[in-house]
């Protein structure tokens, strides 16, 4: 496996400086995820499901807010959003999916 300019192996993540820790608010109650900065948003939800105990929707049903309510890009890295390790992220379903 290749190495990089510090001498880490590249594709393992040595320290915790490409992670952070995020509440994520599901229906009301809070949880606890660990994600990569360099990882898309959107992969926070199925682990914010898992860990909430809320399975009773695929991943691609729900939909993330920050605090002000804002609909926040599942595609973009997280990095690209600068949140700190107090940022409280909202799960809820999008419109219209909970009758279904």
């Amino acid at each position: 496996m290749a190495k990089s300019k510090d001498g880490n192996e590249k594709g393992k993540e040595k320290d915790s400086g490409n992670k952070i820790t995020l509440t994520v608010i599901v229906n009301g109650a809070p949880t606890q995820v660990t994600a990569n900065l360099n990882a898309p948003l959107h992969t926070i939800i199925p682990e914010a499901l898992k860990n909430s105990g809320n399975v009773g929707q695929g991943p691609d049903a729900w939909e993330l807010k920050d605090e002000g309510g804002m609909l926040l890009d599942g595609n973009k890295k997280m990095e690209e959003f600068g949140f700190s390790k107090d940022t409280k992220l909202f799960l809820s379903l999008k419109t219209g999916v909970a009758g279904e």
